[in-house]
C-alpha cells in the first residue's frame, strides 16, 4: 500500500509565502499618518455595504470588530446590536472612530487600542467576531485562533483573492523578480485544519477607477518593485502609452473573499 504523503503545514507555508514576497507589516505609525492627511475620508462605500449585506445578524447582541479603523463598520452594526467592541493599533484610526462617535451620538461603541499580537484578555467575548481587510499578519494561524476564540457564535473576515490587475504583466515587462501576496486560500486552509467549515463567498468587482497618468503608474510601480531604472521608467511609460489596458487595477486587488464560520460558542 502507496503510504500517504504527510499533512501539508498551512501555516508554515503562509510564513514562507510572507517571506517570498518581502512582506513587511505597517507600524501604527503608518495609519496614524493615514488618519492625520487632510482631506482623508471614508472610501469603498461600495465594499462596506458589500460586506454589511453579507454580515448575519439576526439574534446577535454583540460584535468584535478587529481592525476597526475610523468605524466604516463599528458605526452601522452599532445600530443593529446592543454593543459593538471596535479593536484597532492605530491610535490615529482610533481618534477617527471617537470623532465619528461623537458625530453620531452613539453611546454602544467601546474602542481599544490592541494590536492582533497584545494581550486580549479585557476585551470580552461576543457573539460575533469580524475583520475586515485587516488579517495580513506575521502568523495567520494564530490571529484565526484569537478571531474564532472571542466569537461566541460565528466568525466573519475578508480576505484577498489575488494581486492587483496588471502587476503580474509589469513584473514582466520590467524583468522583476515579483511574488504575489499570499490569497484566500489560507485562511480557507487554515480554518480546516482548525475543525472548522469556511463559508465562502465573493464580494463584487469594483467599479475601475478613472484612467491612470504615467507618473501615477510609475509611482505605483515604486510601491510595488523599488525604485525603478531610467530604462525602466522609459519602458513603463511606453508600456502604458500603448493601450489604456495597460493600467494596475485597484488596490489592493480586485475582489475580495467574504469568509465565515460557526465557531460553536
Amino acid at each position: 500500500m502507496t503510504a500517504l504523503p504527510p499533512p501539508i503545514d498551512h501555516a508554515a507555508r503562509y510564513r514562507q509565502h510572507l517571506q517570498a514576497c518581502g512582506y513587511a507589516p505597517k507600524p501604527a505609525s503608518a495609519w496614524d499618518a493615514r488618519a492625520a492627511q487632510p482631506g482623508w475620508k471614508r472610501r469603498h462605500d461600495d465594499y462596506s455595504d458589500a460586506f454589511l449585506a453579507r454580515l448575519d445578524l439576526d439574534g446577535v447582541d454583540s460584535v468584535l470588530d478587529i481592525g476597526c479603523g475610523p468605524g466604516l463598520l463599528s458605526l452601522p452594526i452599532a445600530a443593529r446590536v446592543r454593543q459593538v467592541h471596535a479593536l484597532d493599533y492605530s491610535r490615529g484610526m482610533l481618534d477617527g472612530l471617537r470623532a465619528a462617535i461623537a458625530r453620531a451620538g452613539v453611546g454602544n461603541i467601546q474602542p481599544w487600542q490592541l494590536s492582533w499580537e497584545d494581550d486580549w484578555s479585557a476585551v470580552p467575548r461576543c457573539d460575533v467576531a469580524i475583520a475586515s481587510r485587516s488579517l495580513m499578519v506575521p502568523d495567520l494561524a494564530q490571529a484565526l485562533a484569537k478571531l474564532d476564540a472571542h466569537a461566541r457564535r460565528r466568525a466573519c473576515i475578508t480576505f484577498a483573492t489575488g494581486p492587483r490587475t496588471g502587476a503580474g504583466e509589469l513584473a514582466a515587462l520590467l524583468r522583476r523578480t515579483w511574488t504575489p501576496m499570499p490569497d484566500h486560500r489560507y485562511p480557507v486552509n487554515l480554518l480546516l485544519d482548525m475543525g472548522r467549515l469556511p463559508r465562502v463567498d465573493y464580494l463584487p468587482v469594483p467599479v475601475p477607477a478613472a484612467d491612470t497618468e504615467a507618473a501615477d503608474l510609475l509611482q505605483q510601480a515604486e510601491a510595488l518593485f523599488g525604485e525603478l531604472t531610467a530604462t525602466e521608467r522609459q519602458s513603463l511609460c511606453d508600456w502604458h502609452a500603448a493601450s489604456p489596458d495597460n493600467r494596475l487595477g485597484p488596490a489592493p486587488t480586485c475582489r475580495w473573499a467574504f469568509i465565515w464560520w460557526e465557531t460553536g460558542g
